[in-house]
């Protein structure tokens, strides 16, 4: 019985993943994966206003790819390097 609730419980974030790239998103989970985050960083992320842009829909939060793209280049470090600066 465990073992069907498991396969449904897989089964529908499959599909929520496949209705998420539709919409041309990502999931919470995946930018929990995607950062390896727990779900309460996410959470404080939302909270306080950093992090990437979300959607709430519902009980869910879609993140659109061009929302963490955006938040990935805002956080992006530059090298310091003597080899980069020569390579400029």
């Amino acid at each position: 019985m465990e073992a069907v609730i498991q396969q449904a419980a897989e089964n529908q974030l499959d599909r929520l993943r496949t209705l998420a790239d539709k919409l041309d998103c990502l999931t919470e989970t995946d930018i929990m994966l995607l950062g390896k985050l727990s779900q309460s960083t996410v959470e404080a992320w939302r909270k306080r206003g950093t992090g990437p842009a979300y959607i709430l829909l519902g009980n869910r939060y879609l993140y659109p790819r061009k929302a963490v793209a955006k938040y990935l280049e805002g956080i992006t470090r530059e090298r310091n390097s003597v080899a980069a600066k020569e390579a400029l």
